[in-house]
């Protein structure tokens, strides 16, 4: 009788300890996603609004851009940023700028949200209708936002205010070379596990 309570014994944990292991590494490998750096790629796609130079409607440019990043030490990240957006101003003014730029990123992991600190360069492609022009000028970046968890596998949402500089001096509405506000929220998606 003692043999086979002791056989019980010894097959019960054996069934027992390997879900205690699966259950701790799942619990370890979570903590290192929400509380740490997710050091794998990602993509993070944004939309948003311009405030064009000094001009405070807040309805006349959309803007959506597309990302790819990584992390590669506790702080710093380093993306690739194609961008598009559109103007209107009331007039059919039909002014589009296209752009692709390196990004920069330092971030604080510390607090829930993830603030960070961006700077990029690239260039910036302007077409526009009224007049009839089309223009590439270089770019610079520069952006503060925050980053919140989501759901699960370290998806999160992205939040950006970000002000867009280029040296466009043409003294059209949206082309000052003064440099534009652009407010973005998105989602990141890690790729792969």
């Amino acid at each position: 009788m003692q043999k086979l309570i002791l056989l019980l014994g010894i097959i019960s944990a054996a069934t027992i300890y390997p879900k205690m292991v699966d259950a701790a590494e799942e619990e370890s490998a979570d903590q290192h996603i929400y509380d740490g750096v997710d050091y794998r790629w990602y993509w993070n796609t944004n939309i948003g609004i311009v405030v064009p130079d000094d001009d405070i409607r807040l309805n006349e440019a959309q803007v959506i851009d597309l990302r790819v990043g990584k992390h590669f030490n506790d702080n710093w990240a380093l993306e690739f940023e194609v961008m598009r957006d559109e103007y209107d101003f009331d007039i059919d003014f039909d002014l589009k700028h296209y752009s692709a730029a390196f990004n920069v990123m330092y971030t604080n992991h510390d607090p829930l949200w993830k603030p960070y600190f961006l700077l990029g360069v690239g260039g910036i492609y302007s077409d526009s209708r009224f007049p009839d022009t089309q223009e590439t000028d270089l770019i610079v970046n520069l952006a503060i936002g925050g980053s919140w968890y989501f759901t699960g596998n370290g998806v999160r949402i992205r939040a950006e205010a970000r002000s867009r500089l280029d040296t466009n001096d043409s003294d059209l509405p949206g082309q000052d070379g003064f440099g534009d506000g652009q407010f973005t929220i998105g989602i990141i998606v890690p790729i792969g596990d």
